[in-house]
C-alpha cells in the first residue's frame, strides 16, 4: 500500500482524513494525492453551454489553488516529518462525486482511498455521509474511513472483525500485505450472537486455518466491537466487504452505521476477493 488518494471537501473532517494520510504515508514510506470534485451547479437556461463550461473551467482552477492551499504544510503546519511530503497529485474533477473519486482511484493506481467523517450530522454533513457510504464496496481498492478528530497513531495493531461462518480464511492476502508494509499484527476476533450462551465464558480463543481469533460472546454485534476494541486497544479497525449475502446484512444495517460513523478507530475496509 504505497498511493493514498484523499477526497476532500474543505471541510475539518477532510483535514482530519487528509492529515491522517499524509502520517499514513510517511509510515509506509508511500505517496499521497488528493481530489475534490465541483459538483457544478447548473447555471440558468439564458447561459450558453460554452460560457457554462468557461465558468466550470475558472471554478476549477479556483479550487485548484484552494486544493493546493489545502494540502500545503507550510505556513499553517511545519512539522519537520511533513516538510519534504509533497502531494503527487492534486485533482479536481466535474459532476458527480462517488464516480469521479473512483475513477481517480483506478486512473492514479490508487491503492487506498481515504475519506472523513463529521462529528456532528447536520444536513449537508448527511450529505457528505452519503457519499461515504456510497463508496463503500465501489472503490477498486481498500477504503479508509477517518472520524473527525481522530490523530494519527502509529498502526501496530489492527482489529480484525471476522465472520467465521462466511470466510474461510481469517486473514485475506490484501490485509495481510497491509499488515507487512505496516509492521503491523493483526487480531482477528468474532461476535457469537448465538442465544443461550449467557453463561459461558465472556469471550475465548479459537482457532481457524491456523489464526487464533478471539471469539466474544455478546447480544449485537455493536456491542461486540465496542467490548473487543476497549479491552484490546487498536489503531485500526478491519473490515471485509465479502461477495455473499454477509454484505448485504453488514452494510444496511445499524452496524455498519455504527462503524462508519461512530467508532474512534480508522475503518479499513477490504473487498473480498
Amino acid at each position: 500500500m504505497k498511493k493514498l488518494l484523499v477526497a476532500v471537501d474543505f471541510s475539518p473532517a477532510s483535514r482530519y482524513a487528509y492529515e491522517y494520510a499524509e502520517w499514513l504515508a510517511i509510515q509506509l514510506d508511500g505517496a499521497i494525492s488528493s481530489i475534490f470534485v465541483n459538483t457544478a451547479i447548473q447555471a440558468e437556461s439564458t447561459v450558453s453551454e460554452k460560457s457554462r463550461q468557461e465558468m466550470i473551467r475558472k471554478e476549477n482552477e479556483g479550487y485548484r489553488e484552494r486544493l493546493r492551499q489545502f494540502t500545503a504544510n507550510y505556513p499553517n503546519r511545519d512539522d519537520e516529518a511533513l516538510a519534504h511530503l509533497k502531494p503527487e497529485h492534486l485533482l479536481v474533477a466535474t459532476g458527480r462525486i462517488v464516480p469521479n473519486i473512483v475513477e481517480a482511484a483506478r486512473e492514479t493506481g490508487a491503492d487506498a482511498v481515504v475519506v472523513g467523517t463529521r462529528a456532528k450530522h447536520g444536513l449537508r454533513d448527511h450529505l457528505f455521509g452519503s457519499v461515504t457510504t456510497q463508496l463503500i464496496g465501489r472503490t477498486p481498492c481498500p477504503l479508509i474511513i477517518v472520524p473527525e478528530g481522530a490523530e494519527y497513531e502509529t498502526v501496530s495493531r489492527i482489529a480484525l472483525a471476522v465472520d467465521i461462518r462466511q470466510q474461510k480464511e481469517p486473514v485475506l492476502p490484501a490485509l495481510k500485505a497491509i499488515a507487512i508494509a505496516l509492521e503491523a499484527e493483526v487480531h482477528p476476533f468474532y461476535i457469537n450472537l448465538l442465544p443461550g450462551e449467557e453463561d459461558h465464558f465472556k469471550e475465548e480463543p479459537i482457532k481457524k486455518a491456523g489464526h487464533e481469533i478471539t471469539m466474544v460472546r455478546e447480544r449485537t454485534l455493536v456491542e461486540g466491537v465496542d467490548y473487543f476494541l476497549e479491552k484490546y486497544p487498536s489503531e485500526m479497525l478491519a473490515l471485509y466487504l465479502p461477495k455473499r449475502a454477509f454484505l448485504d446484512n453488514l452494510l444496511r444495517s445499524s452496524f455498519s452505521r455504527h462503524l462508519a460513523w461512530n467508532t474512534p478507530l480508522p475503518l479499513l475496509l477490504i473487498r473480498e476477493g
